[in-house]
């Protein structure tokens, strides 16, 4: 047995409980480690898995070796460090090459990975549309020899290097504040790997020590040695049908893959700099700070709203979140999908003058990230790091808003990986139940709130998308969070030089596309069974009933503190008496963006022959919290987890930036996040009973079933 403890406390105290509850336990000999028995083939073999459901193909060289002992010294931690540094140079190729469209695989990446003293896995795999297996194993055998025969470069080695250290100093940073479960289990799992416990600073010193004296050559030679063709096993994961090999017919194109001699790797030539110079700063013009809630909110002269928060306690971190507000809303039925395609210039970075592989060797190194995503009413980009690198996140983030390009090949990756998750969809009950609600709760000729189509995807042609994320950045109501270890200077100063610096806009407010957001609303009970062609004996039941709007907070505590107790006796009841499912629980999510489609819901997954068992279960429990409502105790047990919920809550970063990148546009109060503790306390039985009874009625209810056929 192997005791654990993280947390605020000196190790005397835990060295004498541990002593008081552990010690009068019988001492027992430490059980020797099992052989699980696993073998180094002697010579190349394959295997081919089959299933009707896969949407894509997947291919792996890979080989298959007993474990390693425990790395316990400097020596060992080099050697893996070697092996490491190999891996990474190597995965940035597979990068460069898809980005720039030469391969026809959509994800690829090797690995070399040691499982905790059971296994060692060398492997390099990829995936792709289907039918395309024979294809992408011959180019990923291409790429293997070619690094296996030719080596890597010393910029390589020393991209790999850096990347590897900045990791290395930003864990340093982190470390004195992370939570204490995260460290709970990297403990946990040295501790499985019976290798020695170090710190983040312990471990940075020895990768400042190890890693300039690792030479290409060496990393190199490494390389071609775990990737040694002679005892390669080839796996090809595919949908069963018609183009499916036998392993014997696998294992000919798995030679020839590996039976080339490629010519050298190619660099290209390295981009200079992000920006060429500083644009334009802006300027603050209205200001004013929330006392209660220490965030400070400004408008700068281009109509951008901007708020800040400084928190510390995760140190050495910071979020920024830039909201601009519009796109998949302001799409139609004929051009549907045409805000998810142009967030692609956002996912793969790239710009007018720069491609997404000289973005990315610029950013190695750097301990921050940006990233850009798509919602219903919005598309956000994202700044996180280190605040000694946040500025060069955000002059990356200013030519994402500014010049950004949807890169040929990572249009059709995006195209390519749509199809394979809507087939996905098809096949899978929790897929075809967000198909099930959107067709019921939604008019027909209603496309915005539904999920995407193959259709749709591939109707949306580059340029258009091009065309509609420049729109976007042009004209978009922005809205600016700024939350964690960054002063009110520093992030008003970077706030103005980068986002300041955008085209003038009009402000952002609660009515910001408001004429878009009513939708008519289907009137229930509904009741929708549908089925789903999976071998998978899974069924899937979602029962509820529409709830509150965002802006209504005082309905919104009342139906979040009923999910609360209604998880509880879910649990209780559902799980543990009736053992209808694995897990459940009862969720509140108000509207946002679309008002009158909040919800209320409890869903789960469950066998099939359980289905109208947990569906009658969970009406029976709706109903009788609607007569009685909560008890004096469930009511005290759940006034106690908020406290603590919230106590947490407004404490991480993360929670800050996402109320803040939209606290205008959803027309919220801070003074209602300052208040939430206490008014959570102040509810009452009466109270939260009749807030359920004014949304659990006939016409708002709805109950989904979606069972399996093969």
């Amino acid at each position: 047995m192997t005791l654990i403890v993280v947390g605020d406390v000196e190790p005397a105290p835990i060295i004498d409980l541990t002593k008081r509850h552990f010690g009068g336990a019988p001492k027992v000999p430490r059980p020797p480690d099992r052989d699980v028995g696993v073998k180094t083939p002697t010579t190349m073999r394959a295997i081919v898995a089959t299933d009707p459901e896969l949407t894509q193909d997947e291919v792996s060289v890979a080989r298959v070796e007993p474990p390693r002992p425990p790395t316990t010294t400097v020596e060992e931690l080099r050697r893996d460090l070697v092996e490491l540094l190999g891996t990474r140079a190597f995965n940035r190729r597979l990068a460069a090459q898809i980005a720039q469209g030469k391969v026809s695989f959509v994800e690829a990446h090797a690995s070399v990975r040691q499982y905790a003293r059971a296994i060692r896995l060398v492997t390099a795999e990829a995936s792709g549309k289907p039918g395309t297996w024979r294809t992408m194993l011959a180019e990923l055998g291409t790429e293997l020899q070619r690094a296996r025969l030719h080596g890597f470069s010393e910029r390589e080695i020393q991209d790999a290097r850096t990347a590897h250290l900045a990791e290395g100093e930003e864990a340093v940073q982190q470390e004195p504040t992370l939570p204490a479960r995260s460290l709970l289990y990297r403990i946990n799992g040295v501790v499985a790997r019976h290798e020695p416990v170090t710190s983040a600073a312990q471990r940075l010193a020895l990768l400042q020590r190890l890693l300039p004296g690792i030479t290409a050559r060496e990393v190199t030679d490494a390389f071609a040695a775990s990737f040694e063709p002679a005892t390669a096993t080839f796996i090809a994961e595919l949908r069963a049908g018609a183009d499916v090999p036998s392993e014997a017919d696998l294992l000919a194109p798995g030679r020839a893959a590996l039976d080339v001699k490629p010519d050298p790797w190619t660099e290209a030539a390295p981009a200079a700099a992000l920006l060429d110079r500083l644009p334009a700063s802006g300027k603050i013009v209205e200001s004013a700070e929330h006392a209660a809630s220490g965030v400070f909110s400004a408008w700068l002269d281009n109509g951008v709203r901007l708020h800040h928060r400084f928190m510390d306690q995760e140190r050495n971190q910071v979020t920024v979140a830039v909201t601009l507000a519009g796109g998949r809303i302001q799409e139609t039925a004929s051009n549907r999908g045409i805000t998810d395609a142009a967030v692609v210039a956002w996912e793969r970075a790239a710009t007018g003058t720069l491609g997404s592989s000289q973005i990315r060797d610029l950013m190695t190194g750097k301990k921050v990230r940006v990233r850009g995503e798509a919602g219903p009413d919005a598309l956000t980009l994202t700044v996180s790091g280190s605040p000694a690198d946040l500025e060069v996140g955000l002059q990356l983030a200013y030519l994402l808003l500014t010049d950004p390009v949807i890169e040929p090949a990572a249009f059709e990756r995006w195209k390519a990986s749509q199809a394979q998750a809507i087939a996905a969809r098809k096949v899978d009950p929790n897929g075809v139940l967000s198909e099930a609600m959107a067709e019921a709760f939604y008019p027909k000729d209603e496309p915005r709130p539904r999920p995407l189509e193959d259709a749709q995807v591939q109707r949306v042609a580059r340029d258009d998308a091009q065309a509609w994320l420049r729109r976007l950045i042009a004209e978009a109501p922005i809205e600016v969070a700024i939350a964690g270890d960054v002063d009110r200077a520093t992030a008003t100063r970077l706030a103005e030089q980068y986002v300041g610096a955008l085209p003038a806009r009009p402000r952002i407010d609660a009515k910001t596309f408001r004429d878009l957001r009513t939708i008519p609303r289907a009137v229930g009970p509904i009741a929708v069974a549908r089925t789903v062609g999976t071998r998978t004996p899974q069924a899937f039941v979602a029962d509820g009933f529409f709830g509150t709007d965002i802006q209504n907070v005082g309905d919104a505590r009342l139906l979040a503190m009923a999910s609360r107790i209604l998880s509880t006796r879910m649990n209780a009841t559902v799980r543990r008496e009736k053992q209808l499912v694995y897990s459940i629980g009862a969720a509140s999510r108000p509207a946002s963006e679309y008002p009158g489609f909040g919800l209320f819901i409890a869903q789960a997954p469950t066998d099939p022959a359980k289905v109208q068992a947990l569906a009658a279960t969970l009406e029976d429990m709706y109903g009788a919290f609607a007569k009685d409502g909560p008890t004096e105790d469930e009511l005290q047990v759940a006034r106690k987890q908020f406290a603590n919920l919230l106590d947490q809550t407004l404490k991480e970063r993360d929670f800050w930036v996402t109320r803040l990148a939209t606290l205008d546009y959803r027309g919220l109060s801070l003074t209602d996040v300052v208040e939430a503790p206490a008014a959570y306390q102040q509810l009452t039985a009466e109270g939260i009973r009749d807030g359920f009874r004014r949304y659990w009625k006939p016409e708002g209810r709805f109950r989904f079933v979606v069972t399996p056929t093969g």
